[in-house]
């Protein structure tokens, strides 16, 4: 947006105006304008000078308009913000071996979840986001992070069993509820993604919940994985040419969907069943959608002087009409 800071410097220009139009009509009246000594330049260049004697009043007329101009202080004004105040947001990723169960064809419930994860991660622009990885144990992948290409670089350098055979749900919502504590964020999310019941590390999935309540830490809970049997790929060493070969064992889905539910529910969030791969991803839709705020981040102003383009062009040709009445035209008679 351009404005001017001083716009009462524009009255100036009227005397100027005034004055060409008496210049103007004393000219068309045969009144001299200028009383100059001598004809004594020649031939056709003394008609050119002549013709143009007035050229500088023009170049005097349009240096002091432009110097009015700059004295109104002509600005451009940039208003932009200095911080994103959206939402903190911790993923929370079950990386156990089960994850690799290949009930969502052709891919299994990990590749299909790290997928989804990083959509969701690039439509959320104004919120910080970390991620989560956990097994037997659980680990930070990366804090929360306005910079969502370490985080989604870090999603994809996961993979399963990076935290051991297990699923400490309860250690997993405790590191979450950690990289949140000191965030000062309107609005804090955990959203967990887990295909199993807690087996492992030494906190209480409950406990977690509750710390996370006390701190206004709402979790989202998403059980991932469809009903029923289920094939799980095994990785084992053939006897006889001692090659690794998958086979493929009928497992049944366990998800704890009471403590999910529990969980989330305690703490102001929800709970949700994914059994393929368009029911996981409607459901980050709808958490998408849950979870949006109105907060506008504060607003600099930054103000740009544009002044000194106008004040030098002005001054210019002020003294270029001074020197040329002082010169080439000094000698012209009107």
């Amino acid at each position: 947006m351009n404005r001017l800071a001083a716009p009462e410097w524009l009255f100036a220009l009227v005397p100027v105006a005034l004055w060409c139009v008496v210049a103007f009509h004393a000219r068309r009246r045969g009144i001299a304008a200028f009383r100059i000594s001598s004809l004594g330049l020649a031939g056709e260049r003394r008609g050119i000078l002549v013709r143009f004697a007035w050229l500088p009043s023009l170049l005097g007329v349009v240096g002091l308009a432009l110097i009015a101009f700059a004295l109104a202080r002509p600005q451009r004004i940039f208003t932009f913000s200095t911080e994103r105040r959206g939402i903190d947001i911790v993923v929370a990723l079950d990386a156990s071996g089960s994850m690799g169960a290949e009930d969502f064809r052709p891919r299994n419930r990990f590749s299909v979840a790290k997928q989804l994860i990083a959509r969701f991660v690039e439509k959320r622009v104004d919120d910080r986001i970390g991620i989560v990885t956990f097994g037997a144990r659980a680990a930070t992948r990366v804090p929360v992070s306005f910079d969502h290409r370490i985080v989604i670089a870090a999603l994809e350098r996961c993979d399963l069993g990076d935290h051991g055979d297990g699923t400490a749900i309860g250690h997993a919502l405790a590191t979450a509820v950690n990289r949140l504590r000191t965030s000062r964020a309107k609005s804090r999310v955990i959203i967990l993604l887990t295909d199993g019941i807690n087996n492992a590390g030494s906190v209480d999935p409950a406990t977690a919940a509750e710390l996370a309540k006390t701190l206004g830490i709402r979790i989202y809970a998403i059980g991932v994985g469809s009903r029923g049997i289920v094939q799980m790929p095994v990785r084992v060493q053939n006897r006889l040419t001692g090659d690794v070969e998958t086979i493929y064992r009928p497992m049944r889905a366990d998800i704890d969907e009471a403590m999910l539910t529990s969980i989330a529910g305690s703490t102001g969030g929800a709970y949700f069943r994914a059994t393929d791969e368009q029911a996981l991803e409607s459901i980050f839709a709808r958490i998408d959608e849950m979870e949006r705020t109105s907060l506008e981040a504060p607003k600099t102003t930054s103000i740009d002087e544009l002044y000194q383009a106008p004040l030098a062009a002005g001054l210019a040709l002020i003294a270029i009409a001074l020197l040329a009445g002082e010169t080439i035209w000094m000698r012209l008679a009107a």
